[in-house]
């Protein structure tokens, strides 16, 4: 293994077909009843955050020990379903924060792989350049570009931007 090879990932096409199609029912279940708030609806409806819930939790509690309680207005049956909804909307949000999670390190680290292997290839290139390899230079002239502010793409190109 080259000591910047810090993962080795293959999907194979079954594999990526797999997700595509997985991806595609999640994407249909969640506009089957998903709205598109806005900018203002988000603002006006917000989130209740964790002490709310909790708030919410106690009260669904309140509600089945104390029926005679509910305001005439108030269906328990509605809440139930908007809370059972909820309930499981936010577990799947979490599942899918973990796989985004794990997707995104594993990105982070074959990014990092390619651009090792690009900045080994850059230098490669700028070396034979130097070296006056004719079939070198129309190489590094392209690629010295993506090194502003060094002078004739010199020995001191950094590896900075990533």
């Amino acid at each position: 293994m080259k000591n910047n090879d810090v993962i080795q990932v293959v999907y194979t096409t079954e594999e990526q077909t797999a997700l595509e199609t997985n991806l595609s029912a999640i994407e249909d279940f969640a506009a089957k009843n998903a709205p598109n708030l806005n900018a203002e609806d988000r603002q006006q409806y917000g989130s209740i955050h964790e002490t709310n819930k909790l708030l919410v939790d106690k009260c669904k509690t309140l509600m089945e020990q104390n029926p005679q309680l509910i305001p005439a207005f108030v269906e328990k049956e509605e809440f139930q379903r908007d809370y059972d909804a909820r309930k499981f909307i936010e577990d799947t949000l979490l599942r899918l924060d973990g796989i985004k999670r794990k997707l995104e390190d594993t990105k982070i680290l074959l990014d990092y792989d390619n651009y090792q292997d690009a900045m080994a290839f850059y230098r490669s290139a700028r070396y034979l350049a130097n070296e006056q390899e004719e079939f070198a230079i129309p190489v590094y002239d392209e690629l010295k570009q993506y090194f502003p502010g060094k002078k004739n793409g010199s020995s001191s190109d950094t590896e900075t931007e990533k």
